[in-house]
């Protein structure tokens, strides 16, 4: 099932299907190692709720909850 990274509930893995940013915040994103393909895990929220930590190639990523929600995901069964 698609929905965006935002829609992830904690603990829960998905796959990366698409960023859908304006070109920086996509080449940003990749940079972390967040593209196409590659698993992404929901760790945590921040005190205040956002951004939000995600867990991408053994590595902690905070992301701000407008950035996520461009981000499209294929949710994993586990």
């Amino acid at each position: 099932m698609k929905t965006s990274l935002f829609q992830l509930t904690l603990r829960k893995k998905a796959v990366i299907k698409n960023i859908n940013t304006d070109k920086v915040t996509k080449e940003r994103l990749h940079s972390f190692g967040l593209i196409k393909g590659v698993e992404i895990a929901f760790v945590r929220n921040t005190p205040l709720g956002c951004p939000k930590i995600y867990k991408c190639f053994n590595t902690l990523i905070a992301i701000r909850d407008n950035i996520t929600k461009q981000v499209e995901v294929e949710l994993k069964n586990d």
